[in-house]
């Protein structure tokens, strides 16, 4: 089987022979770049195989997301959350994801990019099971974004237009989450110079359970980029020798230090290193940007139920520092500037005047932050 970037093959693997051959270095996923080595002994083809093993199961929903077993169930695969399990998914369903443009190719298959391309052919549209819990009636064309979606909460892709949104729901009696993530997007739009950030609406849509809140935003990954997340940055500047915090501050640093600081602000105690990330050119391999923040359900929540969540741990690094230290740390690196107007307009909305506690906190975290 190869690894294929849209239509450029970058790695060939066959798991039941033990062989992983890369074809283009400088193309790999970056989780495998500089990490598949040149087989000498039974260790570095072990090595090899478990990588690439481990790549292909990462791209795979987890059991534990909301609807997922229904979602394992309707495509008739097991219910069983093991890596080889997990492998045997991403290639039945070619490996696609929306948030890049890698994918799985068999040997002698005649087909190209342009064949499974979810972000321009037609979905597989099973949003209704993934994201409401409805049993619909369905296909066995298993090249669909559903199971490739990362995340816990439940969630599905539908296409309006030209352009793919997905749809975000949570558990809570008041859809809690749904709302401070839209919440969390209005109040990061009161700032100018700051690091890109998704937009989210919300709406209402019909579930298994009744009416539910959702929020809505636009796919922001196009053809020419790919999404390639943190951790794996993190890693391949491991390998290189290089400081990932220094790596990103000297290519972005205004930009880079405002994550910390917006998210210390609105305190999002989930920035994992999942959750933000870099744009590859498709053509090169290269990073050359940040891609825009994304992913605000956890944001606020503390606010909300009046808790102080600023001394929460960050995960952005996967250090010992709360989400206060972070902010104070790099704030100083920013050019952030606060739209007070803007902000007081939006906490006297008659959609939020039920937020009058929320909006202080955030305020107080800007003062502390000398933004004001």
């Amino acid at each position: 089987m190869y690894l294929m970037l849209k239509d450029t093959r970058v790695l060939y693997f066959d798991l039941e022979d033990f062989v992983v051959e890369s074809i283009r270095d400088d193309l790999l996923p970056f989780c495998l770049r500089l990490n598949i080595r040149k087989p000498v002994q039974n260790k570095d083809i072990l090595h090899n195989i478990q990588e690439v093993k481990s790549y292909l199961s990462s791209r795979v929903l987890s059991l534990s997301r909301d609807n997922a077993k229904k979602i394992y169930a309707a495509f008739q695969i097991p219910q069983i959350d093991s890596i080889d399990n997990r492998v045997n998914i991403c290639i039945k369903c070619k490996g696609v994801s929306i948030q890049d443009s890698y994918w799985i190719k068999e040997d002698d298959e005649e087909i190209s990019w342009s064949h499974i391309n979810i972000r321009q052919n037609k979905l597989r549209d099973i949003v209704d099971l993934s994201l409401s819990g409805f049993n619909p009636t369905i296909t066995t064309n298993n090249i669909c974004p559903e199971l490739t979606t990362k995340g816990l909460f439940r969630k599905g892709w539908i296409r309006l237009g030209d352009n793919l949104y997905l749809l975000k729901s949570d558990k809570n009696r008041d859809y809690v989450n749904t709302r401070m993530e839209v919440l969390a997007s209005d109040i990061l739009g009161c700032f100018k110079n700051k690091i890109d950030t998704v937009a989210y609406v919300s709406d209402m849509k019909n579930t298994a359970d009744g009416v539910a809140l959702v929020s809505i935003c636009k796919n922001f990954v196009g053809e020419e980029y790919s999404f390639v997340e943190a951790w794996e940055v993190m890693e391949y500047l491991k390998r290189c020798d290089m400081d990932f915090i220094t790596y990103c501050m000297s290519r972005w640093s205004r930009k880079f230090a405002s994550i910390p600081v917006l998210d210390f602000i609105v305190v999002n105690t989930d920035r994992h290193t999942q959750n933000y990330g870099f744009f590859m050119n498709n053509e090169t391999g290269e990073i050359e940007n940040m891609a825009p923040l994304f992913d605000f359900n956890c944001a606020l929540t503390a606010d909300y139920f009046l808790r102080n969540g600023s001394d929460t741990f960050s995960q952005m690094f996967n250090t010992a520092e709360t989400l206060r230290e972070l902010a104070h740390r790099f704030v100083k690196d920013t050019n952030l500037i606060f739209y007070e107007e803007k902000f007081f307009r939006l906490s006297k909305s008659e959609i939020n005047r039920n937020y009058k506690h929320i909006f202080e906190r955030v305020y107080a975290r800007i003062q502390e932050l000398g933004i004001v």
